[in-house]
């Protein structure tokens, strides 16, 4: 007979175990703004918040190293963006290759915050909206 184990530690559970049921949200659409601190850093430094959020969902990553590649795909992307856009006399041809690199650049970080968003819901067990 074949033990059950947790999909996530792969720890042997109980025969008795059963998975607990995906729950709703708990907060609204504002609920964030009950936890000013939480607030407040995602508004201004939403690296800072997306890092601790991988940290917390897998201790091989560190939440600088989250932080980091945040910084580099989104707020980097958005500075280079608007630095392009207010410099005349870039050639168009090389500007629509910078844009579609950043565009790339957005779309894979997109992915990537995806996948942790799919990581928190499944930890959690939060239903899939």
């Amino acid at each position: 007979m074949t033990a059950r184990r947790c999909q996530e530690c792969g720890q042997t559970l109980p025969p008795t175990y059963q998975p607990p049921a995906d729950e709703d949200w708990s907060t609204g659409i504002f609920g964030c703004t009950k936890d000013t601190d939480s607030c407040l850093t995602g508004l201004f430094c939403p690296c800072v918040l997306f890092g601790r959020n991988v940290e917390n969902l897998n201790a091989d990553i560190s939440q600088r190293a989250a932080c980091v590649g945040h910084i580099i795909c989104v707020e980097g992307g958005m500075t280079f963006a608007a630095l392009t856009s207010v410099l005349n006399g870039i050639d168009p041809q090389t500007l629509f290759l910078i844009y579609e690199g950043l565009f790339f650049a957005w779309w894979m970080c997109g992915i990537y915050t995806s996948m942790a968003r799919q990581s928190l819901q499944k930890k959690y067990h939060l239903k899939v909206i």
